[in-house]
C-alpha cells in the first residue's frame, strides 16, 4: 500500500479539477450542512440530492421526485416552502427514514457541485470524521479534502475538521503544508474545541440567530458510523 497524499484546501476557491486527477475528495462544511447530511443518513435517509440554487430543488422535486423533503437554508435561515432548514436537529428518525432529501445550501452544496468529477467524493464533519477516515485509509487514493468555507472564505471549524482527518491519517499519509497546517491547529485547539469554535464568526452568526445548539451539535466527535458517497448527482450511505 502506497503512503497517499493528504492536502487541504481551505475555500473551495483553492480547488481545481486538473490539479487533482484521480484524488478522492471529502467535503467539509461543518456548521452546518455535512454534520446534517451524516445525521440524516444515520437516521435511515434513502438519499439526499445537493443542488446548487433553490429554483433547482423545487424544478427537480416536481419534475421527478414528487415526496422529496426540500432541505436547506440561505442566510442560515429556512427557505419559505422548505420542509427543513439546515439543523442537525431537523433531521429525525421520525422525519428521514426512508425519504428522498432535495438540499440546497448557502456552502455545502456549492463545495460539492465544485468537487463532482473527483475520482470518489465524500462529505465529512466532527460526528462522522472517523468513519470517513477508515474508508480513505482503505481507499489508498490520494486525498483532497475540500473546507467549503463562508461564502469563498476560510472557516475556523472546517480547518479544524481537516485537521482532525489528517490527526487521525498521519501515520499513514503524507501531509502538504496545508494539510500540516490544519493538523496543528486542530491539535492546539481540541482541548477547548467548542469553545474555540463557538468564538469563531459562522458560530457566533448562528448563535444570533437562535441556533446556537447546533454548534456544539456539530462538535461532537464520531457520534455515528456512516461514510456519506457523493456519485452520480445523489448522496447514500
Amino acid at each position: 500500500m502506497h503512503c497517499v497524499k493528504i492536502d487541504v484546501c481551505f475555500s473551495i476557491n483553492e480547488y481545481t479539477q486538473p490539479r487533482y486527477l484521480g484524488y478522492s475528495a471529502v467535503v467539509i462544511d461543518v456548521l452546518r450542512a455535512t454534520t446534517s447530511i451524516a445525521t440524516a443518513l444515520h437516521n435511515g435517509c434513502m438519499r439526499l440530492i445537493p443542488v446548487e440554487t433553490v429554483e433547482q430543488a423545487i424544478k427537480l422535486k416536481h419534475d421527478r421526485y414528487q415526496d422529496a423533503l426540500l432541505a436547506g437554508e440561505r442566510k442560515g435561515q429556512l427557505i419559505p416552502g422548505f420542509n427543513l432548514g439546515n439543523s442537525p436537529y431537523e433531521y429525525t428518525k421520525e422525519v428521514v427514514l426512508d425519504k428522498t432529501i432535495i438540499m440546497t445550501t448557502t456552502n455545502g452544496t456549492l463545495a460539492l457541485s465544485k468537487a463532482r468529477n473527483a475520482e470518489k467524493v465524500f462529505t465529512a464533519s466532527f460526528v462522522n470524521a472517523d468513519a470517513v477516515a477508515r474508508k480513505l485509509y482503505e481507499e489508498s487514493r490520494d486525498i483532497v479534502v475540500l473546507c467549503a468555507g463562508t461564502e469563498g472564505r476560510f472557516s475556523l471549524e472546517d480547518a479544524l475538521c481537516a485537521g482532525l482527518l489528517a490527526e487521525r491519517l498521519t501515520d499513514r499519509a503524507w501531509l502538504s503544508d496545508s494539510a500540516m497546517a490544519a493538523q496543528a491547529m486542530y491539535r492546539d485547539f481540541r482541548c477547548d474545541l467548542v469553545k474555540k469554535i463557538s468564538a469563531s464568526s459562522h458560530a457566533q452568526y448562528l448563535f444570533s440567530i437562535g441556533y446556537g445548539d447546533d454548534v456544539a451539535f456539530s462538535m461532537e466527535h464520531d457520534a455515528y458510523s456512516v461514510v456519506p458517497q457523493f456519485r452520480e448527482g445523489q448522496i447514500t450511505a
